[in-house]
């Protein structure tokens, strides 16, 4: 549990001084991040390429294992399997069995989590149609980039996770897919369920995040709710350049030669 003000608030997952790096001469890819996401939040993990945000998800999921600091997942360790079956992942790039077709694979998924006959006739169905791809024929092989994003947020909820990991789930959609992602995210908030978002698109961030952290190079530079780190007056994206530019992230520059003119022949 955390404070949160006057009042106290049960974390479905704490993470606790991490830190990471993949080799010992490599600077820390996650140098000492903490932050806590409780029961019906959404919670923003905001930062750009190589802050190491992809890193603290794949910790979280138990795909990595941390160098120091703690991860308390449903105050268990993300190694636990009674932890894991309560979580929800959908990555940001999804690599399924390309020749199966999205019932098939869905009702895979639905084996591991050891749903039976009649959950599995009401959620595979349901979820399809959520996914927009209830009428889809075609073997996944064939789907489009913003297909297969649809396809593994599908995956992500079909065992109704208590904690929802998004790495970049609006990504490759379409308007109509952003509003679709956004309103399960609401309908999931109020439900309960805790949800920890990887984006970079930070207007869709900002319409549905409780809370969010700012990194660049494996540190946080400011964390906290909406309204404590977006002022009146600025948007979340104008936040977001501030913090990183200050810590040294800066855009490369714009080719010199975009701007010459072929000369005349």
């Amino acid at each position: 549990m955390y404070s949160r003000g006057w009042f106290m608030v049960q974390s479905v997952l704490s993470v606790r001084d991490l830190r990471k790096r993949y080799r010992r001469s490599d600077p820390w890819a996650v140098d000492g991040v903490s932050f806590e996401v409780p029961a019906g939040q959404a919670f923003g993990l905001l930062g750009p390429n190589g802050a190491g945000k992809s890193t603290i998800v794949k910790i979280i999921a138990g795909l990595l294992r941390a160098d120091a600091g703690s991860v308390s997942l449903f105050g268990s360790n993300p190694g636990d399997p009674a932890a894991r079956a309560r979580l929800g992942f959908a990555p940001e790039d999804p690599d399924f069995p390309k020749y199966l077709r999205a019932p098939e694979l869905l009702d895979y998924f639905a084996s591991l989590l050891g749903l039976d006959a009649a959950d599995r006739g009401r959620r595979i169905p349901e979820t399809l149609a959520f996914a927009g791809l209830q009428g889809e024929k075609r073997q996944v092989r064939h789907y489009s980039k913003g297909m297969k994003q649809r396809l593994g947020i599908a995956q992500a909820i079909l065992g109704r996770p208590e904690l929802l990991i998004l790495d970049e789930p609006t990504a490759d959609l379409d308007p109509l897919g952003r509003r679709d992602v956004r309103a399960l995210i609401e309908r999931l908030k109020q439900s309960g369920v805790a949800i920890l978002l990887n984006s970079h698109l930070l207007s869709e961030v900002e319409l549905v995040c409780d809370t969010v952290a700012i990194m660049a190079k494996g540190k946080v530079l400011k964390e906290g709710t909406m309204p404590e780190v977006v002022p009146q007056g600025k948007t979340l994206e104008d936040v977001f350049v501030e913090l990183v530019e200050a810590a040294g992230a800066k855009r490369e520059d714009v080719p010199s030669f975009i701007d010459e003119r072929p000369s005349a022949q």
